[in-house]
């Protein structure tokens, strides 16, 4: 997901001189996010993928994806906006409820949307409801429940609405367009947190699109203390690749990832602010760019053995030791040896790999995921 919003934004957010969000009738909440090409210093990040515990919205049969239509991030209107939530297609009239205990915020003004305001400050908006009234269109009936106005308290599971293709959506087969927006009115991308809830987060395998290091080298992005989310588990990892205690991986940035960070612009000759902006950033993606760095990312690199050397076996063995193994007295050499074979053997055992003592594409993925350098997914 992350590099289909590296290309979109590329292309369609740069040059964005429109708002961006996805269908904010007039009037809406005055609190929604900037766009977002605006630096975001928030618990989390624009387009974010979330875990969000919540209730399933809609009833019955429905299809909802993570794809280039109807996901996070898909083109509208020619990229000159974007789509900033997930559509659950199911037919008209079929039932929306709310998926938290909550307050109603807003409803259309003229059709057919509710806005909620979660009791932990979370937000949920529910767009598209029918607004087929009788004598008109196919009169099926009004999209908003009875008794939902602003201010009126709603429960988790309550019916709010119906399935409907009102305001833009009147040319598109019904759906429900659904956001989910953090308590500092941030636009996340609800994905996980709708398959979740539909599936009670089991039985299902969804694997994660992200190369390594995709969230954290997402551009337009800082991260600074406080926040959370994938971007900050793979910022702690990379620095433990680099030496820096980190303390355990969390995705958590608290204060040893702040010193952590801080010393690694130190290092580098940065401006030591303990934000990941724009130039750390830069400093992060020459690392990946370096020879023995990009062997261990890369999948597909040359198969790492014993009596080998270079620096691919200096990378390996900071790499184990970030994990946890002793691969050796620092400063690290680039010598495949006992202690490096006995640590990779070790890690092998515990990962439940075939304890082979060569680094093939099964270890490098297995060391990527250990150190939360990739988005984690839910196959086996």
């Amino acid at each position: 997901m992350a590099i289909r919003f590296a290309w979109r934004w590329g292309v369609a957010l740069l040059a964005a001189a429109v708002p961006l969000a996805g269908v904010v009738p007039a009037g809406a909440d005055a609190t929604a996010p900037a766009p977002a090409g605006t630096i975001i210093t928030a618990t989390h990040f624009y387009g974010e993928r979330v875990e969000y515990p919540m209730l399933f919205p809609v009833a019955g049969p429905v299809y909802f994806a993570d794809d280039e239509s109807i996901g996070f991030g898909a083109c509208r209107a020619g990229c000159t906006r974007l789509h900033e939530g997930v559509d659950v297609m199911a037919p008209k009239m079929t039932e929306v409820y709310a998926v938290a205990e909550a307050t109603v915020s807003w409803i259309g003004s003229q059709c057919c949307s509710v806005f909620l305001q979660h009791d932990d400050g979370w937000r949920s908006w529910y767009i598209h409801l029918n607004n087929d009234t009788p004598g008109t269109d196919d009169g099926l009936g009004w999209g908003i429940a009875q008794g939902i106005v602003p201010g009126a308290r709603v429960t988790a599971g309550q019916l709010i609405g119906w399935v409907g293709d009102s305001g833009n959506a009147e040319d598109t087969a019904p759906h429900l367009h659904f956001e989910l927006h953090d308590a500092n009115a941030v636009k996340v991308d609800p994905y996980p947190s709708v398959l979740l809830a539909h599936t009670g987060g089991s039985g299902v395998c969804v694997r994660s699109e992200a190369g390594p290091l995709a969230d954290l080298l997402e551009p337009r992005v800082t991260l600074s203390k406080g926040m959370r989310g994938a971007a900050v588990f793979e910022l702690q990892g990379f620095l433990a690749t680099r030496g820096y205690q980190v303390g355990p991986i969390d995705g958590i940035f608290g204060q040893l990832t702040y010193r952590a960070l801080r010393a690694f612009q130190r290092s580098q000759g940065l401006e030591i602010d303990g934000v990941v902006g724009s130039q750390t950033r830069t400093a992060m993606v020459a690392f990946t760019q370096r020879r023995a760095v990009a062997s261990l990312l890369d999948l597909d690199g040359r198969v790492l053995a014993p009596g080998m050397r270079g620096p691919e076996v200096g990378e390996l063995k900071r790499w184990l030791r970030a994990a946890g193994y002793a691969p050796g007295p620092r400063p690290f050499n680039g010598v495949f040896d006992e202690l490096t074979v006995s640590a990779l053997g070790s890690f092998q055992q515990s990962a439940g790999l075939a304890v082979t003592g060569t680094v093939d594409s099964a270890t490098r993925a297995a060391l990527q995921r250990a150190l939360w350098l990739v988005r984690p997914d839910t196959c086996g």
